[in-house]
């Protein structure tokens, strides 16, 4: 009577013992993202483009690539860390930077032959692999093999005019926003492609709202953001099919402040990085926005990121001359902020591990 009892307690313990280990070996965890950050500027007086790297959560800092001839002579205008050894940054004179050892050793990627030379202003990548870059003088490229070979598009295409901002939601759905001369003034301009740049289409928003340059674009889910000077923006929640017109009230200025840079949460969530020393979120949508009590420092602020929703960072170009930017910090979504540094150049972007 006892025998079929112990065979089965000896079953059942074998049995938990597999599942245990499949559950290890079949449910491992992924590793969770190091709140490293990297940040981007202009050269300072040593002349040679600044990038800053923190491993801390953005309480100290570190400069890299001071002497490496790759950074002499230019500006560091957009950077985008693919992992805590693989940073990407573009840069003025049609350079294009990477590191695969967290920034040790910086190099130069060349990238497609120009006519011009122009200043790379935004970098989007995607897969890790597929990455899009866009600038100045209608330059818009693209490389799907980790930056070996690269394709660069049509400028007519973009009528040759100041591509700020590109967002790639796929490898085959890209956005590209900026401005382009028209009648001695800069307009707004909007593109998209869904084939990987095969072919290319415009946006027309209503109520010529295209009258302000745009300066970048970003999504989560279906809702994509383009977004510019004097406050405003337009979204669409429909995966591009429609769009509204909105702006952030509220900001400063004759007609509101420049949105420099917009990062997105969720689609609900959309945190932005504002001229006159403001930072602004709203957590619905739009629907309202929260002026957050950033250092009134006189600061552009023009690049923002967050590591998890709480700890997040911007960057900017505080008024005045000589040129100097400086970091803000927050740890507590955005209730508090506090300057960690300030720099003899610029800030154009920072970035945390996407």
């Amino acid at each position: 009577m006892k025998r079929p009892g112990i065979f089965f307690l000896i079953l059942v313990i074998v049995t938990g013992i597999t599942i245990s280990c499949n559950k290890n070996k079949d449910n491992t965890q992924p590793v969770a993202k190091k709140p490293y950050a990297w940040v981007a500027g202009a050269r300072d007086s040593t002349g040679y483009g600044v990038i800053v790297f923190s491993a801390d959560s953005g309480e100290t800092w570190v400069r890299q690539g001071q002497g490496n001839s790759a950074l002499k002579n230019i500006d560091v205008w957009d950077i985008w860390a693919v992992d805590e050894n693989t940073v990407w940054a573009v840069c003025s004179e049609n350079v294009i930077l990477k590191t695969v050892d967290g920034g040790k050793i910086w190099l130069q990627v060349p990238g497609p032959v120009c006519k011009t030379v122009p200043r790379l202003s935004s970098i989007s990548i995607v897969d890790k692999t597929n990455i899009w870059i866009s600038g100045s003088d209608g330059a818009v490229f693209n490389s799907r093999d980790n930056g070996n070979t690269w394709t660069a598009f049509d400028t007519n295409t973009f009528h040759n005019g100041l591509m700020q901002g590109i967002w790639a939601i796929s490898p085959q759905k890209v956005y590209v926003s900026g401005g382009v001369a028209d009648g001695g003034e800069m307009k707004g301009f909007i593109a998209f492609t869904l084939d990987g740049g095969n072919n290319w289409d415009t946006i027309s928003p209503a109520n010529n709202y295209n009258r302000n340059e745009w300066i970048g674009v970003t999504s989560s889910g279906n809702t994509i953001v383009v977004y510019g000077g004097k406050a405003h923006y337009m979204v669409s929640t429909d995966g591009g099919g429609t769009w509204k017109n909105d702006s952030v009230p509220h900001t400063g200025g004759i007609l509101g402040a420049d949105i420099n840079h917009m990062i997105m949460l969720n689609s609900e969530s959309w945190w932005g990085a504002f001229d006159l020393s403001q930072i602004c979120l709203t957590t619905n949508g739009g629907s309202s926005w929260v002026s957050q009590p950033a250092v009134d420092n006189g600061q552009f602020n023009v690049g923002i990121d967050s590591y998890d929703g709480q700890l997040a960072l911007t960057v900017g170009e505080l008024s005045g001359w000589p040129q100097k930017g400086s970091i803000l910090k927050t740890s507590n979504g955005g209730t508090t902020w506090k300057s960690i540094h300030t720099y003899n150049s610029a800030l154009y972007k920072v970035t945390f591990i996407k």
